[in-house]
């Protein structure tokens, strides 16, 4: 396997290595000082996974993600921070990624999250207060994400389609809103599910929730 440790600290970097090395033994890693360097780096190389630090630079992992999906869009991100904050986790898989790991979690919890990583799947530890998120910085709630955020590979009238279809309407209903035919629609709710990953609408609606999706 061969994965890129996206971290500006060096003595973090090599630290990580030396971890990923012994519970990885057969991995390869490249690292990456900064996200130049790690677009870079993606566009050349086939990479299996991406481990990043939330907090790069002065960039935060929300800009970091969204950039790196621009050089990779399949690729899986696993988030390797020191911020272990609910709020920052949830952000950080309404975004997209795969995983997060805190730093100060012990090495079985970051193998752990690879190896679900590498099957398509999502982790992240517990909430620390047993609740659905504990809002965003100021107390407010965390904002939802668009779909076409989460699902890049959308074109607009899909998005729209989904959009309409995560409200719970059906195909007649969305026809009828979006001024188009019910095989249209038919068509378009095939290509979502297929960009999703699921078979049923319901699935995808319930994954897009579950990333952080909003339906407006």
């Amino acid at each position: 396997m061969r994965a890129l440790w996206i971290e500006d600290h060096q003595l973090v970097g090599d630290s990580f290595e030396l971890l990923l090395q012994l519970i990885m033994p057969d991995a390869s890693l490249d690292k990456a000082r900064d996200l130049d360097s790690a677009r870079r780096l993606m566009e050349t190389f086939p990479y299996e996974l991406v481990l990043l630090d939330w907090w790069l630079g002065t960039h935060d992992g929300e800009r970091s993600i969204r950039m790196l999906r621009e050089a990779s869009r399949h690729t899986p991100i696993i988030v390797v921070s020191g911020d272990d904050r609910d709020v920052v986790m949830d952000r950080a898989l309404a975004l997209g990624a795969s995983g997060y790991v805190p730093k100060s979690a012990d090495p079985g919890a970051l193998l752990e999250a690879v190896r679900v990583a590498l099957r398509g799947g999502v982790s992240r530890p517990p909430r620390q207060n047993g609740k659905a998120g504990d809002g965003a910085p100021g107390g407010g709630p965390l904002q939802p994400v668009d779909v076409e955020t989460l699902y890049p590979d959308l074109t607009p009238r899909q998005a729209e389609v989904f959009r309409a279809l995560m409200r719970g309407s059906s195909d007649k209903q969305i026809a009828r809103e979006l001024d188009i035919s019910d095989t249209t629609v038919k068509t378009h709710v095939r290509a979502i599910l297929q960009i999703v990953g699921v078979h049923k609408r319901g699935e995808a609606a319930h994954e897009a929730r579950v990333r952080g999706a909003g339906d407006l």
